[in-house]
């Protein structure tokens, strides 16, 4: 969930941030279950153009939509991954 501000949490909710910097993403339109498929082809395409990995990756979920529990294909998840130029 996205906020505004910064807020104090409380059990399970935690106010976090995401890094900033360079990254590497994809689109994945499907199930869940087939998210390594883009998590493989984000880290193929680092390596194929020298960007070294630095570890911190995350996830967005679109919002749900009734329709995607007929048709899994539509369902939007992006990947991200932070990553540094030129490995060496």
């Amino acid at each position: 969930m996205e906020v505004a501000a910064p807020f104090t949490g409380s059990g399970r909710i935690v106010c976090s941030q995401l890094p900033g910097g360079l990254i590497a993403t994809t689109p994945h339109f499907g199930s869940y279950g087939l998210l390594s498929e883009a998590h493989r082809a984000v880290q193929k395409w680092c390596d194929d153009h020298g960007h070294r990995m630095s570890g911190v990756s995350w996830e967005i979920y679109g919002h749900w939509k009734e329709e995607w529990n007929s048709d899994p294909s539509k369902i939007r998840t992006d990947v991200y991954y932070l990553v540094q130029a030129e490995k060496g």
